[in-house]
């Protein structure tokens, strides 16, 4: 047991989630195999079990041998190759007695390694108190991480652009974890100082890879959060689903004896200046929901310009929201040769309000135009003029216009 703690400690992992771990075989006489955890670098993270496993060169002694590892060895559910966990390869080498220094941390494994060993008959036991209080101060990083949800969202990114009107409202969050989201874990949705708790449920898309659908009364700049609550943050949200459903109940109690919008909406939000005492951030990404904007119609006046000189282009707006993003009118055409003809400097930006805009800029014709009749592009876009990130947002049917000189 002592050499195994000295193994454990000289385990050098690239993160704290990763646990020092040290594992020794003996056959009654002497030691036959011995083993640590990997770094967690690519091509080194196999477990200190399969390590020790791996040094014994007649496997058939494992049978009478006894396995000493400082960590509960790992179960199906935590590994990507489930015949490669440690459990498993104890049963497969019948390895007849184990000795366990501390119950692993990690929520998917806890308990459940002893279990699946005792059920296959082998013999388990556990490291004195003094040897696993060496452990537990070894391992105080790994124990602390897996005490979190260690959640990281995927998707959506940064500041991504949600066009959910598209999806009826909704968008799909991915995070990965260390621990399994459970019973405690809600995703919020944060805009000016109000927090809307989502329904759930969580799926598990794979292993280690959850997804929740995160829904969006409005569009602009938000917040998507993933927190951890104990009971004081559970009876807040508990409280607020309540007074959800009794909106909801209130509206289909009244939805023929009045007009549903004096009943106002039936999701109000949370409104916090930040995350009450009660619920503790595990992961979080800003986004940005767009509006919907669609460039119903383009005209050209006149159709018939020189080189030269300029033309005026009318856009009709239809937009879902107020917009408060930048938004560009934008136009353009090409020659033969694919070569482009804009003036991004003309190009206009303009605040657009729910409902039909009525937009307007110049589009000056370069003195080296191709002559003849052209189809001007036009377009609304977004982001900061020259900057890789700027795209189109609502395009246009194209215009037809004749160049001459």
């Amino acid at each position: 047991m002592s050499e195994a703690v000295e193994w454990a400690a000289r385990c050098n992992p690239v993160r704290e989630s990763i646990p020092k771990v040290g594992a020794i075989i003996s056959d009654g006489k002497h030691v036959i195999g011995r083993g640590r955890r990997g770094t967690g670098q690519e091509g080194d993270d196999q477990h200190a079990e399969w390590h020790a496993i791996n040094q014994v060169v007649d496997r058939s002694i494992l049978a009478n041998a006894t396995l000493f590892t400082t960590l509960e060895p790992c179960t199906r559910e935590v590994r990507s190759k489930p015949l490669e966990c440690c459990t498993e390869l104890i049963r497969q080498h019948q390895i007849k007695r184990v000795f366990v220094g501390i119950l692993d941390p990690n929520q998917g494994v806890t308990g459940k390694g002893l279990l699946n060993l005792q059920e296959v008959g082998v013999e388990v036991a556990l490291f004195p108190h003094d040897l696993s209080t060496k452990i537990r101060a070894l391992n105080a990083a790994f124990i602390r991480s897996q005490q979190t949800l260690g959640a990281v969202i995927v998707t959506p990114t940064h500041r991504e652009e949600l066009r959910t009107y598209q999806t009826s409202g909704k968008h799909p969050v991915r995070f990965r974890c260390l621990n399994p989201p459970g019973v405690d874990t809600y995703l919020l949705v944060y805009q000016r100082g109000q927090y809307w708790p989502q329904p759930g449920p969580f799926r598990e898309v794979e292993h280690g890879l959850w997804e929740i659908d995160a829904y969006f009364g409005s569009t602009g700049e938000q917040t998507l959060q993933i927190v951890t609550a104990n009971n004081l943050g559970s009876a807040l949200i508990g409280y607020y689903r309540k007074i959800v459903q009794q909106n909801r109940s209130r509206r289909e109690r009244l939805r023929d004896k009045i007009d549903p919008s004096l009943l106002g909406g039936d999701y109000p939000g949370i409104e916090m200046n930040g995350l009450a005492k009660g619920l503790q951030l595990e992961a979080s990404v800003a986004v940005v929901v767009a509006n919907k904007i669609e460039l119903l119609v383009a005209s050209v006046a006149p159709q018939i310009v020189a080189r030269g000189n300029a033309l005026q282009i009318t856009y009709e707006i239809e937009c879902s929201d107020d917009v408060l993003l930048p938004t560009w009118l934008g136009a353009s055409f090409q020659d033969k040769t694919g070569r482009r003809f804009n003036n991004l400097h003309e190009d206009k930006s303009v605040t657009l309000r729910k409902g039909r805009n009525t937009c307007g800029r110049n589009f000056t014709i370069a003195l080296d135009a191709p002559l003849g009749e052209q189809m001007l592009g036009v377009n609304v876009w977004r982001g900061v003029p020259g900057d890789s990130t700027c795209r189109i947002i609502a395009p246009g049917k194209p215009v037809p216009i004749i160049v001459t000189e």
